[in-house]
């Protein structure tokens, strides 16, 4: 059984809510979601005008050709032929394969996809997947846009049972709460390791999050397990209205700037420190579809009814 997850800031910052002033009425937007974009993994392959197979941040000549872009924090470096399309579903996969990445060996390879196209409004992120099984693995699905961070699932090294929901304000490209002249402070809003009682290596799952105005809401099989409300009262109790009335608030730092562009990401990663004595090479995040959602519809984007 499924249980809510109430809001708490924990992680990078120990942030207190920032007192505000809202001097209009603020309203949600209450159309429908409207489907903007959308993969079934269908194909023979991946579909490489929707995805890149790495972190594009290299030179716009060769976008994935920095140290960063092919191997992030994890033991592993991604490769192209890790994100394997076949029977309608993506495979996202992990092995145990040495090489090398910008001077650096590696002990492992494994596959992430990043969306080519970037969100630029509020919307509803969604995937359907199997996570590997394991605990030296590091499955997640999270939107990313350099100060926005909204990870809409991690399992962070602890087994196919254990997740958590983060959202993250980084500010600016460098931030730091260690040393803050050097740099701004970071804000995270991080939920506590969560155990559902569930192996989600067992079968298929639906994990989504709406980011809307006012509240960032997780979903799992579309029952919500946490929400990170933007406004409090002054007595620090959450404002869960849809209608926020002029007056003074409490806001809570770690909630993205709207309006940054963000990507969408899913990746398969592999631990630097786990507690598996016989983890389970090769393994696989099999992914059935990932779809993105609008009620205002950004520019260049339009409705489709698959």
């Amino acid at each position: 059984m499924y249980f809510l997850v109430l809001s708490g800031t924990t992680g990078f910052s120990q942030a207190k809510k920032v007192k505000i002033k809202v001097d209009q009425p603020i309203e949600c937007v209450r159309t429908e979601y409207k489907l903007v974009f959308n993969d079934d993994f269908d194909g023979r392959e991946l579909d490489t005008s929707k995805w890149y197979t790495y972190y594009p941040y290299g030179p716009a000549s060769k976008p994935d050709s920095c140290a960063f872009c092919r191997t992030h924090v994890t033991a592993n470096i991604y490769r192209d032929e890790n994100a394997i399309v076949e029977n309608g579903v993506l495979r996202l996969k992990s092995e145990k394969v040495k090489g090398t990445w910008f001077g650096k060996e590696y002990d492992y390879t494994s596959g992430l996809i990043n969306s080519k196209q970037v969100f630029t409004t509020y919307g509803k992120y969604e995937i359907r997947c199997k996570l590997p099984k394991g605990k030296q693995q590091w499955p997640a699905f999270w939107i990313f846009g350099w100060n926005t961070e909204i990870d809409i699932f991690e399992f962070t090294c602890k087994g196919p049972d254990k997740l958590e929901f983060s959202i993250h304000n980084w500010l600016t490209n460098y931030c730091t709460n260690k040393n803050p002249s050097k740099g701004a402070p970071c804000y995270s809003s991080q939920s506590k390791l969560i155990d559902f009682g569930i192996d989600f290596s067992t079968s298929f799952h639906t994990f989504s999050v709406e980011y809307e105005p006012h509240m960032i809401k997780f979903y799992i099989d579309n029952i919500m397990v946490r929400y990170v409300p933007k406004y409090y009262d002054l007595k620090g109790r959450p404002v869960n209205s849809c209608y926020i009335k002029p007056g003074e608030y409490l806001m809570e730092p770690s909630f993205p700037n709207y309006g940054e562009p963000v990507s969408v990401i899913a990746s398969q990663s592999v631990c630097k420190k786990h507690k598996e004595k016989k983890p389970v090479f090769p393994n696989d995040m099999e992914v059935d579809y990932i779809k993105v959602f609008q009620k205002d519809i950004q520019a260049g984007l339009s409705s489709i009814d698959k």
